[in-house]
């Protein structure tokens, strides 16, 4: 039912009393709250205010555009509804409505004598038996949550939020009522990812890839200019086996290790993964072995060291040192890292060995988040003592441990340049999440038509 917090809905204006009678009069949930007047959906989104923050993501704004409809039964009028990132088809919406005349959008000196409102507060709640109303499917599409829409409740200080699948079986108690894609948008639903994350050799490495992740979202929804929020984030389901420790000895184990993932990989699939990643460089080498199993699902599997080479490439690495255990770092037959063979590639040398492996033991010794500048001094001995290289892969997970939790070093250490598989994982993952959110620029900014009449 409709509400304002824990305060009371009365001495409201009349066209906000409007929208509070016909969510109260349907039982359809609703939430009304204030904001300072808005001049765009864009700004208005800015302003909106839901779960204790003030801003929401453009696509969760509702545009309303209300247009003259003719006939052949006569003349009437339709309010077109899409989220606010998107630009309504008008030729689409005359197909719908079986328009025999081009659609127009109703001059605003009608819109104020007949409707006595104007382009900033028109919405589907006040009057919704004077409109034909048409409501884009991709409404209904779920994006980020709480799955809610806001708009104007009749006068621009005032917003309401509701569930957009409940106002559309209101309103069609109401009038009439299509719900068809009417925008330029494509029609097919995008599907955000859910992130299936499989770690265990160690855990400490899995939740490192969720870390970076959540933090490559958050710069790169700053960098949009973006709400950042708790309901900002992607959904993760993490799945830690500590048998994949049985990777460390890949090449006798391959038959028991497949057996672990093969089994792990199902059960984050069955759980609603569609975006699957392994924290761990040893056993991205069953890539193959893995879109294989997840094909089915139409899961996407994204291989680290895919993504690590094709860093590589795009940036023109030629000449490298890999530190990782043996078998990935040989790049021999069980490496995942193998199509790096063509480029130079050199050994660590041994006498950086005892450092990175006492450096191994001190990172797992080391409580969560703990820094260590012990185990950053063996690191850069290693560096020092065993690469002549300017450009090192960072094939070990215990070392990408360590970088995260000394972000000053994360690229450059002793004279060397780092590459990071993990942190390149979360990014690639990130861009995957962040690709998939409506984008900003493809709505109101696209068609001038629909800021004029914008219900913001």
């Amino acid at each position: 039912m409709p509400s304002l917090g824990s305060k009371n809905l009365r001495d409201l204006p009349e066209r906000v009393e409007r929208t509070r009678t016909f969510f109260e009069s349907a039982g359809v949930w609703a939430r009304f709250s204030r904001n300072s007047p808005a001049t765009s959906c864009r700004d208005a989104a800015a302003r909106r205010e839901r779960l204790g923050a003030v801003g929401i993501p453009l696509h969760d704004e509702l545009k309303s555009l209300c247009v003259v409809l003719y006939r052949p039964e006569g003349r009437t009028f339709a309010l077109l509804h899409c989220r606010a990132t998107a630009s309504v088809d008008l030729h689409a919406t005359a197909r719908v409505l079986r328009a025999v005349r081009p659609l127009a959008r109703m001059a605003a000196d009608e819109l104020r004598d007949r409707f006595a409102t104007n382009y900033g507060t028109v919405n589907p709640f006040v009057d919704p038996d004077q409109f034909v109303q048409v409501f884009d499917k991709g409404l209904l599409t779920k994006y980020t949550p709480p799955h809610t829409m806001m708009t104007n409740a009749g006068e621009p200080t005032w917003a309401v939020e509701f569930r957009p699948d409940e106002v559309i079986r209101a309103l069609e108690g109401h009038t009439e009522v299509h719900v068809a894609h009417i925008t330029t948008d494509p029609a097919a639903a995008v599907r955000l990812p859910t992130f299936g994350l499989l770690t265990g050799n160690g855990p400490e490495s899995g939740q490192a890839l969720w870390q970076l992740l959540n933090g490559a979202v958050r710069a790169g929804l700053v960098a949009e200019g973006r709400p950042v929020g708790d309901l900002s984030y992607p959904r993760v389901l993490v799945h830690s086996e500590p048998e994949m420790g049985l990777s460390m000895e890949l090449v006798e184990r391959s038959d028991a290790v497949w057996a672990v993932i093969s089994r792990a990989v199902d059960q984050l699939c069955s759980a609603g993964a569609n975006v699957l990643a392994i924290a761990c460089n040893t056993t991205q080498w069953y890539a193959d072995r893995i879109r294989e199993r997840c094909t089915p699902g139409e899961v996407e599997f994204v291989s680290m060291a895919e993504v690590t080479m094709e860093y590589i490439k795009a940036n023109g690495l030629s000449s490298l040192t890999v530190i990782g255990i043996p078998v990935v770092a040989d790049l021999g037959e069980y490496s995942a890292y193998r199509g790096l063979r063509p480029l130079d590639v050199h050994p660590v040398h041994e006498r950086a060995r005892p450092y990175l492996q006492e450096l191994g033991y001190e990172v797992k010794r080391l409580a969560l988040g703990e820094r260590s500048s012990r185990a950053l001094n063996l690191l850069r001995n290693a560096l020092q003592t065993g690469v002549s290289t300017e450009n090192v892969l960072i094939a070990l997970t215990e070392i990408s441990v360590l970088l995260q939790r000394f972000p000053r070093f994360a690229e450059h250490l002793a004279g060397k340049r780092l590459i990071d598989p993990l942190k390149l994982y979360a990014e690639a993952l990130a861009s995957r999440y962040l690709t998939a959110l409506p984008r900003a620029e493809a709505g109101e900014d696209s068609w001038t038509e629909s800021v004029d009449s914008s219900s913001a």
